[in-house]
């Protein structure tokens, strides 16, 4: 893995060049400063994931935890709240197929448009045509 690509995946699965911080603040991804952004306290989740010697969350055997719920004051970031789907993502593809296709599944997800309901190709290869109809009641 190459370093370049591993900074702008944080340990939590955001994907750092989506991030309106980037922009908006200079920042260079949570990697490269340590887990402290501006004069945010240290990322609790960055401690974590480093502590444990671990280069992101799904290789924990806690994976999905606590830590990985949208920040509070950062919910409305859609960043924080792809943690988790990029995070399976990275571990189902590896880091280097899924930074292929990062931006367009980012900005896909940040522009409001799904592939499809219920996922894309990469996550339900087979639908059930069914899923998505009424289920009846049984008395």
């Amino acid at each position: 893995m190459t370093e370049n690509l591993e900074k702008w995946h944080a340990p939590c699965g955001i994907y750092c060049n989506q991030c309106p911080g980037v922009e908006s603040f200079g920042c260079s991804g949570c990697r490269e400063q340590k887990g402290q952004i501006l004069k945010f306290p240290v990322c609790k989740t960055y401690e974590c994931v480093t502590r444990k010697d671990y280069e992101f969350c799904y290789e924990c055997a806690d994976f999905p935890c606590e830590m990985l719920q949208p920040i509070v004051n950062f919910e409305i970031f859609a960043p924080h709240n792809s943690k988790v789907y990029n995070s399976v993502m990275i571990k189902k593809l590896g880091l280097e197929e899924w930074n292929k296709i990062c931006d367009e599944k980012a900005t896909l997800y940040y522009q409001g448009r799904k592939v499809q309901y219920g996922g894309d190709p990469l996550t339900l290869k087979e639908k059930d045509p069914n899923m998505y109809k009424k289920k009846e009641k049984k008395d």
